[in-house]
């Protein structure tokens, strides 16, 4: 069979056929010099998958059974604790305190499953952090309940920003939590959902005064109710980016969100965990990351851009793998926006004539949860302008709640403006923006959560694909671009000798097969506004550094090799159009052969390309 490999595993092969259909086959099925070229194939490809740092999952070491290790009649400080061959169980104490005899020290992952046994009380796990300090992990405290970290700046969880109004636990059914601490850097979860994320100075963290335990111990205790653990399982982390990530001051909005600049845009992103920036999807998705500049107020420095981890189109949502040390705002993980809340929308808007004000403060109030275009979003009054876009929204306690979609809005302003012409005909003359002003959309927090759920579970190799699919559909839409304008210059810089002949054959034989030219009058205005400064600047910049995003495509181990070729004969081919565009000649049948040729092939050429990206 002549086909390509374009995918591999240890099993099983993906061809692509001439036909460009794939089949995949058992790889027993391949002779043995079929199944040395794929693990050739797959060794090189392990060789080059490596995108650092940004994303790098953390390794974690052996499994220490801590449960195996507890004895409460030894261990336990306060209340009631008994166990059986697979379990410890707190016995409805006002406090039941417990402290595991196993010291601990760096980075490590805590991984308990617990039930809770009566509908009431709290489970706290006490976690110790950068060797030195202390922290108290609240789940389900109070009434309403609620689930946080205590103390931070000597604020307890419902005056701190980690701040967590669900309940988390149900009651008669096992849950799985699991505390991920780096030295700046806490990530604590329940069965899977993100409870509490939090980046700082580990000096910020305190355990309150009554809590004597040592400070490289761990603790579990209950209050007012009963939990039955039945794992309780310790593991280092060897290696993560996250160790050495030392967060400057205290996170907050006036140095956490961003300006982001490229020569064809810009927009605004904030930090929502270490290293990940989070902006609308419109803003970055026609930049390669290394011309994306962002700015940090009080930094002189940008940091530098490692690439898109994820890219939403239809929710207009980005997340970029970013290297810096500023501290990252907090998000609501319960999605808490209710009706009627203050908010405030941080961005930098553009106020016309090249003037942008660098990181704007509008106050407003979210009104209601409305559906734009088959999507949920926040609906807030506030007056906000471009620029703003994927800037965040912000609670009582800093919190995100929502990021900033100014293509949302436009189409509720569309929305709004069209319902109130239904409703009274004096509306149908008056401007959009007369009609409604002051009003906001932004995706709700909710949705942010699981986008940043999903980035943290990418492995190093998903991450580096994720980040360079991204840069190879930017290539993809600059040559494309550059198609339309060199074949629209070809056309309209053909000499008034050639229009002629072009009227002559056309007149005798017919126009299917030949290129039909553009008339002279409005040829020439075209070609004058071609030649003019600005569309002149734009196609520098879509020219800028192709040849080196082309060679980075031609060593991208996450396109087929078809694929590669195709983007390289489309540059091939958009050259050929300029040098025709430079020198039409003065024969039509020629030049309109050369051309119907070049532009069928390129039509090809985008059609295969675009089908795999």
């Amino acid at each position: 069979m002549d086909a390509e490999l374009i995918e591999a595993n240890d099993t099983e092969v993906t061809l692509k056929r001439a036909d460009r259909t794939a089949i995949t086959i058992s790889i027993i099925k391949l002779s043995q010099p079929d199944r040395d070229l794929v693990q050739a194939w797959l060794h090189e490809r392990k060789q080059t998958e490596k995108f650092k740092p940004g994303i790098v999952p953390d390794v974690l070491g052996e499994a220490v059974d801590l449960l195996a290790m507890i004895d409460p009649a030894k261990d336990k400080q306060t209340g009631k604790w008994q166990r059986d061959a697979n379990a410890i169980m707190s016995l409805g104490s006002s406090r039941a305190r417990i402290v595991i005899p196993h010291p601990v020290s760096g980075s490590y992952q805590l991984r308990l499953v617990a039930q809770r046994q009566i509908d009431s009380g709290s489970l706290n796990i006490g976690l110790a952090v950068g060797n030195r300090h202390q922290v108290l992990a609240i789940f389900d405290y109070g009434r309403p309940k609620r689930s946080g970290l205590a103390w931070i700046d000597g604020k307890n969880e419902p005056s701190n920003s980690t701040f967590y109004r669900k309940p988390v636990f149900t009651t008669g059914r096992e849950s799985e939590i699991v505390c991920t601490v780096h030295n700046s850097h806490l990530h604590i979860t329940c069965d899977d959902k993100t409870i509490v994320d939090w980046a700082g100075d580990p000096s910020r963290l305190t355990l309150h005064p009554n809590f004597r335990v040592p400070s490289d111990r761990l603790f579990i205790e209950t209050l007012f109710s009963s939990f039955r653990i039945t794992e309780l399982q310790y593991q280092s982390i060897h290696e993560s980016e996250l160790s050495r990530y030392k967060p400057r001051g205290k996170p907050t909005p006036a140095h956490s969100v961003a300006l982001i600049e490229y020569p064809l845009g810009h927009g605004s992103g904030f930090l929502a965990a270490p290293n990940l920036l989070i902006t609308n999807y419109h803003v970055i998705e026609d930049a390669v990351a290394s011309e994306l500049k962002i700015v940090f107020p009080e930094q002189r420095d940008s940091p530098k851009v490692h690439g898109v981890l994820l890219g939403d189109v239809d929710r207009d949502l980005a997340i970029l793998s970013v290297q810096t040390q500023q501290a990252p705002l907090a998000v609501a993980h319960d999605g808490h926006s209710p009706i009627g809340d203050s908010v405030q929308l941080r961005g930098n808007p553009t106020m016309g004539s090249g003037v942008t004000l660098r990181d704007a403060v509008v106050k407003g109030t979210v009104r209601s949860m409305v559906r734009v275009e088959g999507y949920d979003f926040l609906q807030v009054d506030a007056s906000i302008d471009s620029g703003s876009s994927g800037g965040p929204i912000l609670n009582e306690l800093d919190q995100v709640v929502g990021v900033i979609a100014m293509k949302a809005t436009d189409e509720g302003e569309k929305w709004i403006h069209e319902s109130l012409a239904r409703l009274d005909d004096s509306f149908k003359n008056k401007p959009r923006h007369q009609a409604h002003q002051g009003i906001a959309f932004g995706i709700p927090g909710q949705d942010l959560v699981k986008a940043l759920d999903h980035v943290r579970g990418l492995t190093a190799q998903q991450a580096g694909r994720n980040a360079q699919l991204h840069e190879n559909r930017v290539v993809f839409k600059r040559l494309a671009t550059l198609a339309g304008i060199r074949l629209l210059e070809a056309n309209v810089n053909v000499p008034d000798v050639m229009r002629h002949q072009a009227a002559r054959v056309t007149a005798t034989r017919g126009a299917d097969d030949l290129l039909e030219l553009i008339p002279a009058e409005p040829a020439r205005l075209l070609r004058a506004a071609l030649q003019s400064e600005g569309p002149q600047h734009t196609v520098t910049l879509l020219q800028q550094n192709m040849d080196e995003h082309l060679k980075t495509i031609r060593s991208s181990p996450y396109l087929s090799q078809s694929t590669i070729r195709d983007f390289h004969a489309l540059s091939q081919r958009i050259k050929a159009i300029e040098q025709a565009a430079e020198r039409p000649g003065t024969d039509y049948l020629r030049f309109s052969a050369t051309m119907m040729r070049l532009q069928k092939d390129v039509t090809r050429l985008l059609s295969e390309v675009k089908q795999e990206l």
